[in-house]
């Protein structure tokens, strides 16, 4: 599992920020949130600008270049920020595995472009990889890859992924573990523009085509009538001819189901498209997930996901009614002040948050701005 990210110099965070996933709290409401010390289902609040979209990001870096996953969203804009005189953005990713505690540190000068790349376990450097020194530095203890030292690799190309390819790694080795857990990796949007992720799988499918393939329609049927929408959907076929969805309304019409749902419910049908993977993920993260949602569906969809103990996630939200007992815990919530800081409501407070208080009210009345040092 992720434990803590540090990021630098990407995009809007100038300096460093740390997101530190680790808690020693004891709560006795919604256990599952939190695994051996370590947030499962991390929510983060933030008013617009403050860095939501540029942590979502900033997570998802590590996937550019160690698997070969959609990356589209990870490519807009710039990638260093604009007010720092560093040529490079580092990102450091701390991960439990077991017994051993992993951390793997990189930086690059873009997207595809790498530096350097580091890796530790329980505080033993294992590798040390640069990329513009013609091997002189460089130095793997990785086993089965200690002849790989001398080899230079271009900027674009990972040692820890061209390990992973090249070499036999066992099942319970860190390379093998990291990979893994890198390629269950999955971040989208709640956008109305389409199916626009970054992880996970390659390639773009339609969300009619998503649901017709895996013979989902009736189940999506009820999904959607368990969140209180109701529609008689039936396979149907667009102007083109295309298998899409239809809605069947009592006149007997069937109508193109994207052209008469709201936009709320064009965000529903793309979460229910990934709900349908959410068996092999490893983490989840959505930017926004409620812009579209009125608060009781907002609740309704985190509980689905909260539900889920099979991966970790990180969820973006502005919607401050969600800072409730019901959804989250206030060493799981986290607010994120100017791209400098993220913390807890548990680390922003003085008083003890026990399970009666209204943790929504008190963060309404100023609670949680006491301590950002």
């Amino acid at each position: 599992m992720l434990k803590k990210f540090e990021v630098e110099n990407f995009k809007g965070f100038k300096e460093n920020l740390s997101f530190d996933l680790t808690t020693n709290k004891k709560y006795v409401y919604n256990p599952k949130f939190v695994e051996k010390g370590i947030v499962r289902k991390a929510l983060v609040f933030g008013e617009n600008g403050k860095g939501k979209s540029n942590l979502c990001e900033a997570l998802m870096d590590i996937t550019f270049h160690l698997v070969d996953k959609q990356k589209d969203p990870l490519l807009n804009g710039v990638y260093l920020n604009g007010y720092s005189q560093k040529h490079m953005a580092t990102f450091k990713y701390h991960f439990q595995f077991g017994s051993k505690r992993v951390i793997y540190e990189y930086a690059k000068t873009s997207a595809s472009d790498l530096c350097y790349e580091k890796l530790s376990v329980n505080d033993a450097e294992i590798l040390y990889y640069r990329y513009f020194d013609d091997g002189i530095n460089n130095v793997t203890k990785i086993e089965g890859a200690e002849k790989l030292n001398k080899i230079q690799l271009p900027p674009q190309l990972s040692m820890i992924k061209f390990i992973y390819s090249n070499t036999a790694q066992e099942e319970k080795s860190i390379i093998r573990q990291i990979i893994t857990y890198v390629n269950g990796m999955l971040y989208f949007k709640s956008l109305l523009e389409g199916n626009s992720y970054a992880g996970f799988r390659v390639g773009g499918r339609g969300l009619a085509e998503i649901i017709l393939s895996k013979k989902k329609l009736q189940e999506f049927q009820l999904f959607l009538s368990d969140l209180g929408l109701n529609y008689n959907l039936v396979p149907s076929r667009n102007a083109l001819g295309i298998p899409t969805i239809g809605v069947r309304f009592p006149s007997g019409k069937v109508v193109d189901f994207s052209q008469v749902v709201s936009s709320g419910t064009k965000t529903l049908w793309l979460f229910y498209c990934w709900y349908l993977d959410f068996d092999g993920l490893t983490m989840l993260i959505i930017d926004e997930f409620d812009a579209y949602y009125h608060f009781d569906l907002s609740k309704k969809i985190l509980q689905l996901i909260n539900e889920r103990d099979n991966f970790q996630a990180v969820i973006t939200s502005h919607n401050t009614y969600l800072i409730n007992q019901e959804v989250t815990r206030p060493d799981c919530c986290y607010i994120i002040k100017d791209s400098q800081k993220i913390k807890p409501l548990c680390k922003l407070t003085k008083s003890e948050i026990r399970e009666n208080k209204n943790i929504e009210h008190l963060y309404r009345e100023g609670e949680f701005f006491i301590d950002w040092d």
